[in-house]
Parts: structure tokens; C-alpha cells; sequence
């Protein structure tokens, strides 16, 4: 498995049988990033920074909700949540998805808003890779995305949907929350992608 970001909360998952996932497709009005083909796309929720299908060139399967799906390599599974901590009445839905591939478990938490719940909790154990928000404002901030790292114990925590330069949402944190508030046990390093051969800990990636 590779995994690489596109930015925002967009990634490119690779198995090694060659299946390419791409995650939170958006526009490059945004931030300019790369336009890959997919095979699968899964959505976490319908707002257009998460949505935007059409900057993809090529897709197949399209994936939104809680749901499961499973071809020869990959499973998939969609967990419901909230993109506020009040129950969905500023934000709506979230969904989070859950990757089994390549003897590895990924989950990529979309715009989280809300505490984990047990449930959530339960389906979360066991992972090799979190790819969490810490931008505040729309999602859970730095802290509390320092937090679901601290509880959940993944091999490796990926930071997504914060500020970059040329980003068009300048009012999200630029991720320096998030770093500031780990433990200082955690090891911080950065990767043009993550092949799980990397140090555990939080990998920085640079987006493409």
C-alpha cells in the first residue's frame, strides 16, 4: 500500500495489486493539486471542498455513506458520524471510511466535527494509519485531533485538512496546533508519501 496526499483531505491509497482509491475529491480553485484517475472514489460528506468529482479526469465506483464494499483486494467500510458536535444541525452528516488492504487498516476520518463515540471508538481499534482533520473551524481542531491520536494509538497519525500556502481557506489552522499539542513521546516526520516502512509516529506528508 502507498499512500499519498493530494491535499485537503484528498489521498491517493494504492494497493499493491494496483487498485487506486482517491479520497475527498475537490476543486483546484482551492488548492492546485494533482487530478489522478481512480478507481473507487468515497465521498465523507456533499459539501463541494469534498464532493468535486469532476476535477477527476477517470473514475469508477463512487462510494458515499455507511456502507460496505469489497472487491479482491480492498474492503471498505463507511461508519456515520457528525461534522459538528451538535448533532448535524450546523454541519450535516460525516462519513468515516475504513480501508482493509494489503494486510493493512487505514481510516480517514473525513470532516470529523464531533468525540468519538463508543461505537466509532470500537470500529478504530487496530489501525495503521489515521488520516484525521486538525484545521478546526469546520472539523475538530488541533488538540482534539491530538487527542483522538492519544486514544486510538495508530502506527502511524497523517494531519490533513489545514492551511497551505495558495489554500483558498486560509481561516483553518495551518497544523501547528495539532503539532504543538502531541505528546512528546510521538515522533513528527515528513514524507513525500507513506509506503509503512517509515518510523511510526506522525508523518507530515507534502501535498502533490
Amino acid at each position: 500500500m502507498k499512500l499519498t496526499w493530494l491535499g485537503h483531505a484528498s489521498f491517493i491509497l494504492e494497493t499493491a495489486a494496483g487498485t487506486r482509491i482517491v479520497t475527498d475529491p475537490y476543486s483546484q480553485d482551492i488548492l492546485r493539486h494533482t487530478a489522478p484517475k481512480a478507481d473507487i472514489v468515497t465521498i465523507s460528506h456533499e459539501h463541494h471542498d469534498h464532493n468535486d468529482l469532476s476535477t477527476l479526469p477517470q473514475y469508477g465506483e463512487v462510494l458515499r455513506g455507511a456502507k460496505e464494499w469489497e472487491s479482491s483486494d480492498i474492503f471498505i467500510h463507511g461508519h456515520a458520524c457528525w461534522h459538528d458536535n451538535e448533532i448535524g444541525k450546523k454541519r450535516g452528516p460525516n462519513t468515516v471510511f475504513i480501508f482493509e488492504a494489503d494486510g493493512l487498516k487505514i481510516a480517514h476520518l473525513g470532516d470529523l466535527g464531533e468525540p468519538l463515540t463508543p461505537e466509532l471508538r470500537e470500529a478504530l481499534t487496530g489501525l495503521d494509519a489515521l488520516l484525521l482533520p486538525v484545521g478546526g473551524v469546520y472539523t475538530i481542531d488541533g488538540e482534539q485531533a491530538s487527542a483522538v491520536v492519544r486514544e486510538l494509538k495508530p502506527r502511524y497519525a497523517v494531519p490533513m485538512h489545514y492551511s497551505l500556502p495558495g489554500h483558498s481557506m486560509q481561516v483553518l489552522d495551518d497544523g501547528s496546533l495539532f503539532l504543538r499539542s502531541l505528546d512528546r513521546d510521538i515522533s513528527v516526520s515528513h514524507a513525500a508519501s507513506l509506503s509503512f516502512t517509515e518510523p511510526e509516529g506522525v508523518i507530515v506528508l507534502e501535498n502533490q
